[in-house]
Order: structure tokens, then sequence, then C-alpha cells
């Protein structure tokens, strides 16, 4: 069993018209796939490069993008189509700088969690084979992080807030960069028992305090073959018991208009994912209407998203009905900025 692998050739890209679900066998009476349905009587369906629609029982367990909306009315979440990039792009700036931070990791209370359960998260981002830059070649930017899903001092599953890391720092303050824009993205969290060498590859660092419970390492602009080797490494969580709690196949998303209208060529039939700089949440494609229909609002000084109507003091009590307290998810912010980047640039 292969753990960390995809074909990256198996592309998601959202398709937004529901008509297109009713071609789909059995799809509109599949609840799994009901999940997916998006606001305003719109769904999703994700194709793999040969065209065929994602199989079914994989689609739910996809790891998908959403972006919290920075308004107070509208919906609370965006599936990456519905995003309009605040990174306009241009000829004289067509790339994107991008930062990456973790704010907070929440497991679902479904998922077992004892002083021994370890989580490895995995993510790519590099240049999209299909991106208009003609000047580098493809690279990926790779981040392994280990997470302690259990706080030992505390006795108990580690909180949201505290399973966080700035990737930045990962690798050396040095931003991710993504030529003409168009990025391919994966991301995966496998929860397993701790193999002895586990320890050796993520240092968690030791307080007055305790420990932290969030290690990471950074491998800037590395080739497929690179990646294939961290993989075969951390495949070896075989032998530890390994539960893919969520992963994806390579997303597809323009992290500015330029690179959006450079692939779409400005058709409004093309509903290719996007980004902007602000706060999105990691989650399977099944939790996205839990997400919609809470109207969710996230709070940073707990790592956690809050349905829309419970008061501070119901909030910091507990006492009000969670309606993701079995959703597993992370939050990141995102930072980005449009860039010339330098394709003749050496030392001498």
């Amino acid at each position: 069993m292969k753990l960390f692998e995809f074909n990256e050739n198996e592309v998601l890209t959202p398709e937004l018209i529901v008509d297109d679900l009713k071609k789909i066998e059995g799809i509109i009476d599949n609840p799994d796939l009901a999940a997916l349905a998006l606001p305003e009587n719109r769904g999703a369906v994700s194709y793999t490069a040969d065209g065929k629609p994602v199989n079914k029982s994989e689609l739910r367990d996809q790891f998908i993008v959403f972006q919290l909306s920075d308004k107070q009315d509208g919906p609370a979440i965006l599936e990456s189509s519905e995003v309009t990039s605040s990174i306009e792009g241009s000829e004289a700036e067509p790339d994107v700088l991008v930062n990456l931070e973790m704010q907070s990791f929440h497991i679902g209370k479904d998922v077992d969690v004892d002083k021994n359960t370890r989580a490895t998260m995995r993510i790519n981002i590099g240049k999209d084979e299909n991106s208009t830059d003609k000047y580098f070649d493809t690279a990926f930017w790779s981040i392994a992080a280990g997470l302690d899903l259990y706080n030992e001092a505390k006795q108990k599953p580690a909180d949201p807030k505290d399973l966080k890391a700035d990737f930045k720092q990962a690798f050396g303050n040095r931003p991710i960069e993504i030529p003409g824009g168009l990025a391919k993205m994966t991301f995966e969290v496998v929860k397993h028992r701790e193999p002895r060498w586990w320890q050796r590859i993520f240092k968690f660092l030791q307080s007055d305090t305790g420990k932290t419970l969030t290690s990471t390492i950074g491998f800037p602009a590395i080739t497929h073959n690179a990646i294939n080797l961290l993989d075969e490494l951390l495949n070896r969580l075989d032998k530890s018991d390994p539960e893919v709690l969520f992963k994806s196949r390579p997303l597809r998303l323009a992290l500015s208009e330029k690179a959006k209208l450079d692939y779409t060529g400005g058709s409004a039939r093309i509903k290719i994912g996007s980004l902007s700089p602000g706060f999105c949440v990691l989650a399977r494609g099944k939790d996205f209407r839990t997400f919609v229909d809470a109207d969710a609002f996230y709070y940073p000084t707990y790592g956690k998203l809050v349905p829309s109507g419970v008061t501070n003091a119901d909030l910091v009590s507990g006492n009000y009905d969670d309606p993701f307290k079995n959703v597993t998810y992370a939050i990141f912010r995102i930072g980005m900025k449009q860039h010339k980047l330098d394709p003749t640039f050496n030392y001498g």
C-alpha cells in the first residue's frame, strides 16, 4: 500500500453545473456525493485527465481547499472556483510568491487518539505543467510535518491550536515560488503509531511548558524524483497501523487573476479553482455542506470553527452543539504576492 503517492496527471477540476451531475449515473441519488453540493443548487464533480469522473467512493474523502469568506454576509466558506483572487498578476509580474502557515489542526472526536497516536502530513506545491511560464522547470516545494496528536502534559488529545506550524521557517524563511501563478498542489494526512525512526526525522523541541506538538521539514524547489524518495521513506509507515485521515489527488489552482485568465482564455464555462490571501480550510469533500449549513466562524484563540449564533459564554464553556466535532480539518493562513522571478540569475 502506498500512502503518499498519486498519479500527477489525475488532476481534480471543479465543474459547477448541476446538469452535469445528472449525466453521471446514480450521482444525484448518492448521499455521499450530495455532501458536495454547493450553495444555490450547484454541485461539484471532479474529473481525471482522461475525462472520466473520479470514483464516487473516493470523491467524498478527497481533500478539498475551501476559502473562508472575508465578509460577514453571504456564504461563510467558498469552494475554490467561486474565489476571485485579490492578486491581479501582470505581464511585468506574472509569478506569485506564497507563504503557508498552519494555524490549527482539528481532529474529529470520532478519530481514536491515545498517547501513542501520531500523524504525518505531506504537502507538495509547485508550478502546474499548463502554466504559461516557459523559463523555469517544473519543481515542487515539499513539506513533511509530524503531528503529535496526544498532549502528554495535559493527558488528553492535542488541542487544535497546539497543532500549528509556519512552513516558511521549514524553507529557511524562503517563500514558495510559483512561476506563472498556476499551481498544482497535493495534501495528505496519515494517522499512525510512532515508529522509532519517526522521532529522528521530526525534531520536537522541549521547553519548560512541555514539548511542541508539531515538527516540520521542508524541501524547496525539488524535482519529482526527490519527492518520490521522500515518499518512499514515509511509506514505511505501513508497519505502524496507518489510517488515512484524508488525502488529495493533485489540485490545479490559479493564484492570480492573470493565471486564471491565461488558463481559461476568458471562457465562463471553465471553472478553475483559485485562492486569495487570507484563511483557508483544508477538509474532505463530504464535510463541505457542514461548513456551509453551520455558517462557520473561525476563532484563532481556540483554533476552532464555531457555528454562527453561539455566544461567547457558550463557546468558552463548551455549552453548544458542535457540528464540527467529528470533522477533521486544518486551518491555513495564506500570504501571496505577485512577483517577477529572474530566470537569468546566477552566481558569479
